[in-house]
C-alpha cells in the first residue's frame, strides 16, 4: 500500500535537495525520511534521485513524479495548513542582514502578518553564507544584498537601499557650492578619520568613486562589522562614514548625526528576497513575499 508521507517526503526532498532539509521541514528525522523515499524508489522500481555528495539530484522519473502529485500535494498542504494553524504554523526560516532587518524590516513586517500567525525565525550573516544555507535547506529564504547566480535559486527585487555620506553632529565641515568645492571637500575627508564596516571599505570606495570620480586611499581608524554600531560611533565624534538611509536620516533630522552629501545622483544598492524555484508556490514562499511587498 502506498502511503502519503512516501509523497510528502518525496516532495519535501526534491523541493529542499537535501534529506537533512526534508527532514527539519517536516519535523521528521532523516532515516524516517530517507525510508519513505527509498520506499516510493522500490514500488516504482526506478531511481527517483541521483544521490551526490552534498545534494540529492531528481532524476527524469523524478522530475516526472513531482509533476504529477505536486498540485495535489499542494492542496492536501492547504487544507492541513488551515485546519490546523492554530496548532501547528507554519515557520519560516529567514536569512537577512541584522541591520537592515533589525531597523526597517521588522517594524514594516509586525503590520504585515497573514491571517493566520506565521512563525518567523531568523539568521543573520552575510548573504554568501545564507544562501548556502538556502540551498542546503536550512532557511526557506533570504534577505540578499547582492544577486549570487544559482541555477536553483530565484530572486525578487524588494527594497532600495540609498546611501549618505554622514559626518559627527558638531563637525565643521567645508560648505559645497560647486564642483571646486566638492573636489576639496574631497580632499579634506580623506584627513579625517574613518569608521568602516570592514577594512577594505566595500561600500565607502563605491561610494567615492560614483561621488568624486575618484579612487578612495584611506585607512579607517575604526573597523565595526554593524552599521549601528557604526551610526553610533558617528554620533559620538569618532569619524566619518557612509550610511543607508534608513539608518540615518531619522538621526540627521533628530541632529544626532550631520549629513554632508545626499548625492544627487543616489549612490543606491538593491535587496532580494531569494528563495528556491522548487518552491515558489509553497505556502511559505507566497506568505513571504507578501511579507516582502509589504516592506
Amino acid at each position: 500500500m502506498v502511503s502519503l508521507e512516501w509523497y510528502r517526503s518525496f516532495v519535501a526532498v526534491y523541493r529542499v535537495g537535501t534529506v537533512s532539509g526534508a527532514a527539519k521541514g517536516l519535523h521528521l528525522t532523516q532515516p524516517a525520511v530517507s525510508q519513505h523515499v527509498a520506499a516510493r524508489e522500490a514500488a516504482l522500481g526506478m531511481p527517483l534521485f541521483e544521490r551526490m555528495p552534498r545534494k540529492m539530484l531528481p532524476t527524469e522519473s523524478g522530475k516526472r513524479l513531482y509533476n504529477q502529485v505536486i498540485v495535489a500535494i499542494e492542496t492536501l498542504e492547504g487544507v492541513s495548513g488551515k485546519e490546523n494553524s492554530a496548532i501547528a504554523p507554519d515557520i519560516i526560516r529567514l536569512g537577512a542582514p541584522a541591520d537592515f532587518f533589525s531597523e526597517y524590516g521588522l517594524n514594516r513586517w509586525s503590520a504585515a502578518q497573514p491571517e493566520n500567525a506565521t512563525h518567523l525565525h531568523t539568521s543573520f550573516g552575510d548573504t554568501k553564507d545564507l544562501i548556502a544555507q538556502l540551498l542546503d535547506g536550512s532557511l526557506t529564504g533570504v534577505i540578499a544584498t547582492q544577486k549570487i547566480a544559482h541555477p536553483e535559486l530565484e530572486y525578487r527585487p524588494i527594497f532600495t537601499e540609498e546611501f549618505w555620506l554622514v559626518a559627527p553632529p558638531n563637525a565643521e565641515v567645508p560648505v559645497v557650492r560647486d564642483k571646486t568645492d566638492l573636489l576639496q571637500l574631497g580632499q579634506w575627508l580623506q584627513t579625517q578619520p574613518w569608521i568602516a564596516y570592514s577594512a577594505d571599505l566595500p561600500i565607502i570606495r563605491r561610494f567615492w568613486r560614483v561621488v568624486f570620480g575618484k579612487r578612495l586611499s584611506l585607512n579607517p581608524q575604526f573597523v565595526i562589522p554593524d552599521l549601528r554600531g557604526i551610526r553610533r560611533a558617528i554620533a559620538q565624534n569618532l569619524g566619518y562614514s557612509v550610511l543607508p538611509h534608513y539608518l540615518c536620516s531619522e538621526w540627521c533630522e533628530r541632529g544626532d548625526l550631520q549629513l554632508i552629501l545626499r548625492p544627487a545622483k543616489p549612490v543606491s544598492n538593491t535587496l532580494w528576497l531569494a528563495y528556491r524555484k522548487t518552491e515558489r508556490n509553497s505556502t511559505q514562499i507566497k506568505q513571504l513575499i507578501k511579507l516582502a511587498e509589504d516592506v
